[in-house]
């Protein structure tokens, strides 16, 4: 039961991107946390209860069962899937059913804002709008350098871009470096993070810098064992092979990249490189 239940609360932790410290702040030392976690320790009531209350969950849900989730963790998890699909359309449809008003209950607004301006951005085509909710995202992000902090503003950068604001583009880009100079710890995001960074740097002809990032995107995935972006960081990199004259090899990335997606069964995404790709040749 320990075990299980120390095993409950880091999934839990983990699916709201807490880490230790900022769950056991108020409640309890991040050293007794982390024996709670790894089943080492039990932790008395009142600590069970803050716990709780701090990962949105009712102290029945949590021993019920070291499966539960709460159904903000759940709609949060749907929400994510929609993401890495790039089935926009649905996500953003699911945006606007009251989602918002659960997003504010667990004070985790700025995930919902995000999804929202990456729907604005590459489903609507609204930069205007993308970067309203993308700031409002920012404004209520309470946890500073962050992988979360980071990502937002790699898409706030594009968003600028697209409303040709190069100005607070570039701003926004500085922020995603000066953010990968101090990261520590890995996440499933960091793929998209060098994505947006090579699609800014191709968009100022910065060629070079474009394919280094695409490179650590891939290196990225094959560390973290994970497909995601991986089919959209292979055709950017067939295209920027076909912008520095190197277009045998660039339609060879596009063509495997397409062929990836279709093989990951990613069905959206096979559709936007099949699309793309009539556009270069």
């Amino acid at each position: 039961m320990t075990k299980e239940l120390g095993k409950t609360i880091k999934n839990l932790r983990t699916d709201l991107e807490l880490t230790q410290k900022q769950l056991a702040e108020g409640i309890c030392s991040q050293s007794l946390l982390s024996r709670v976690e790894q089943g080492l320790e039990i932790p008395s009531v009142l600590i069970i209860h803050n716990i709780c209350q701090k990962l949105g969950i009712t102290v029945d849900a949590l021993l019920s069962t070291s499966e539960l989730d709460s159904p903000f963790i759940q709609l949060k998890k749907e929400l994510q899937e929609l993401f890495f699909s790039h089935d926009f359309e649905t996500l953003y449809a699911s945006l606007h059913k009251k989602t918002l008003a659960l997003f504010e209950t667990h004070s985790h607004a700025t995930h919902y804002y995000f999804f929202l301006g990456v729907c604005e951005l590459q489903y609507k085509m609204a930069p205007k709008n993308s970067i309203q909710a993308f700031e409002q995202a920012l404004a209520l992000n309470n946890r500073h350098a962050t992988t979360h902090e980071a990502l937002i503003s790699s898409y706030l950068a594009l968003a600028y871009l697209d409303d040709n604001n190069e100005i607070y583009a570039l701003k926004y880009l500085n922020q995603c470096l000066l953010y990968l100079h101090k990261q520590k710890e890995p996440s499933e995001f960091m793929p998209t993070i060098y994505l947006n960074i090579a699609r800014l740097y191709a968009n100022q002809s910065e060629y070079l810098n474009a394919i280094e990032y695409i490179h650590l995107g891939i290196a990225c995935c094959q560390k973290q064992k994970t497909t995601f972006q991986l089919s959209h960081l292979f055709f950017e990199l067939g295209v920027l092979f076909i912008q520095t004259d190197r277009k045998q090899n660039g339609i060879r990335k596009i063509k495997f990249s397409i062929e990836l997606s279709s093989y990951l069964d990613e069905q959206f995404i096979t559709a936007q490189l099949a699309k793309r790709r009539k556009g270069l040749y």
